[in-house]
C-alpha cells in the first residue's frame, strides 16, 4: 500500500483559505511574526498557532515520525553485535566442578552479524505503520487547529463587538457635546428652560457612564484574547472587521474528525496486513567470527567462523489468527458506524446554520435600515432645534431608543459574525 503525503490538503481540510494556510504554516514551524503588529483576525490565529504548546507537541510527534521511518529501514540492514567471555573453574582431587561440564573454563570472542531476507513485504507493512500514524497526527493537527481558531475566533468578534459599541457611544458623546452648546446659547437668549439644559447634561452623563462600561469590557475581552493567542500585551488595539466568509461547498469528508476515520481506516487495514505477515515464514542469514577455546594453551589455535541459515515457520496457533481478523473487523465495523453518525450529523448542523446565517444577515440588515433611518431623524431634529422649532426632550427620546437600537444591532453583528464563525469550523 503506498501512503499519499496529506501535507497538500492540510489548507483545505481546514476549509478557510488563505487565512488558514497562515495558520497551517505557522504549526508546521514556518516563520512566523513573535506578535501582531495591527489587529487582525489572520494575526492573532497565526499568533495563537505558534504559542499553542498543543500545535507544538504534535509538531514534535510528526518530527518523530521521520526517526521512526529511519528506525524501520535500518532493522533491515545488517545487525553485527560482539561478544566475549572468559571463565576458569580450578579444581583439586576433592573439589571443584566436574571438568565434564565445566571443561575447567572457557575463552570466547566473537562477532557476530544477522540480515534478513526476503523481508520486503515486511518492511513496507512497518513503514505503512508510520505512515498511517502520520496521517492520524495530522488530522489531529487540524483538529486541534480548527478549534483553536473557533475560541480565537469567537473571543476575537466579543471584542470587536465591544469596540463597536464604544465606537457608536463615543458619536453618540459627541453629538450631545454639540448639542450641549447649542442648547446652553439658545437657554441663555431665553429660548428654552434651564431644565432642558439640565435635562441634556444628565443623558450625556448617562452617555459617559455607558462610553466607560463598553470600554471597560474591550479592556476585558482584549486582554482575553491576548492571553488565549499567547501574546504578551496590554495596550488596547484596534481591530480590524472579522471579515467571515465561509466556503459556499460543503463536504463532511474534507472535515478533520472525517479524516480522522479515514486514517483509523487504514489503520484496521495495516493491522489486517500486519497479522496475515506474522504467520509467513521468517529467513535470515546468520554469521559469526572469532575464539572459542576451553584453555588458555588453545587459543592461538582456535579461532574460525560460521554461517548459516535461520528459518521460522509458524504452524499451528489454536486459532488465534483468525480470532485477529475477527478483532480487527470488530473495529471496522464501529469505525463505519461513528463515520456515519457523524457525515449525517455535520450535514444536518450545515443545513440549520446556513438557514441562521440567511436569517442573520436580514436582521442585521434591518437594523442597519432602522439606524439609518433614525440618523437621519436626529439630524432633523438637530437642524430644528438650533431654529427653537422643537423641544429638546424630543430629541433626548429619540437618542435614547438610537442608543437602543445601536445595541441591538451590534449584537446583532455579532450573533451573525459567531454564526459563520461555527460555519467555518464546523467538524
Amino acid at each position: 500500500m503506498t501512503l499519499a503525503n496529506p501535507a497538500p490538503n492540510i489548507a483545505r481540510w481546514l476549509g478557510a483559505g488563505a487565512l488558514w494556510g497562515v495558520v497551517v504554516a505557522a504549526a508546521l514551524g514556518l516563520s512566523v511574526p513573535a506578535r501582531a503588529q495591527t489587529g487582525t483576525l489572520e494575526q492573532y490565529l497565526l499568533a495563537a498557532a505558534a504559542n499553542s504548546p498543543a500545535v507544538g507537541d504534535l509538531g514534535y510527534q510528526l518530527g518523530m515520525l521521520g526517526i521512526d521511518s529511519a528506525e524501520v529501514h535500518a532493522r533491515q540492514r545488517p545487525q553485527v553485535d560482539g561478544t566475549g567471555q572468559v571463565l576458569y573453574a580450578p579444581s583439586g582431587a576433592h573439589w571443584g566442578y566436574d571438568p565434564a561440564i565445566t571443561n575447567g573454563g572457557l575463552y570466547a570472542a566473537m562477532v557476530g552479524a544477522s540480515v534478513p531476507l526476503f523481508a520486503g513485504n515486511r518492511l513496507q507493512s512497518a513503514l505503512d505503520s508510520v505512515g498511517v500514524q502520520n496521517l492520524v497526527l495530522r488530522a489531529v493537527l487540524q483538529d486541534t487547529l480548527l478549534e483553536l481558531g473557533r475560541r480565537i475566533t469567537e473571543q476575537y468578534i466579543s471584542a470587536y463587538a465591544d469596540q463597536r459599541a464604544l465606537q457608536l457611544a463615543q458619536e453618540r458623546l459627541r453629538l450631545m457635546a454639540v448639542e450641549d452648546t447649542v442648547i446652553t446659547r439658545l437657554t441663555a437668549h431665553g429660548i428654552y428652560q434651564q431644565t432642558d439644559v439640565l435635562g441634556l447634561r444628565v443623558n450625556l452623563h448617562a452617555q459617559q457612564i455607558t462610553a466607560a462600561q463598553a470600554e471597560a469590557q474591550l479592556h476585558k475581552d482584549l486582554r482575553l484574547l491576548y492571553a488565549l493567542c499567547g501574546i504578551k500585551e496590554t495596550a488596547l488595539t484596534e481591530l480590524a472587521p472579522p471579515g467571515l466568509t465561509p466556503s459556499a461547498a460543503f463536504d463532511p469528508a474534507n472535515t478533520p474528525r472525517m479524516q480522522r476515520y479515514v486514517a483509523d481506516s487504514l489503520v484496521n487495514a495495516v493491522a489486517n496486513r500486519r497479522v496475515d505477515l506474522y504467520y509467513r515464514a521468517q529467513l535470515r542469514a546468520v554469521g559469526d567470527a572469532g575464539l572459542d577455546a576451553i584453555t588458555i594453551g588453545d587459543i592461538p589455535n582456535r579461532f574460525g567462523a560460521s554461517a548459516g541459515l535461520n528459518l521460522q515457520v509458524p504452524i499451528f496457533d489454536g486459532g488465534r489468527r483468525k480470532l485477529e481478523h475477527q478483532r480487527v473487523a470488530l473495529k471496522e465495523a464501529t469505525r463505519k458506524g461513528y463515520r456515519d453518525f457523524l457525515s449525517e450529523q455535520l450535514l444536518q448542523r450545515h443545513a440549520l446554520l446556513m438557514d441562521a446565517a440567511v436569517r442573520a444577515d436580514s436582521l442585521v440588515a434591518d437594523y442597519r435600515r432602522q439606524y439609518a433611518e433614525e440618523e437621519q431623524l436626529i439630524n432633523l431634529y438637530r437642524v430644528e432645534l438650533g431654529q427653537a422649532l422643537v423641544r429638546p426632550t424630543d430629541l433626548f427620546l429619540t437618542l435614547n431608543d438610537h442608543a437602543r437600537t445601536a445595541d441591538a444591532m451590534v449584537q446583532a453583528e455579532a450573533d451573525r459574525e459567531r454564526t459563520l464563525n461555527e460555519l467555518i469550523h464546523l467538524q
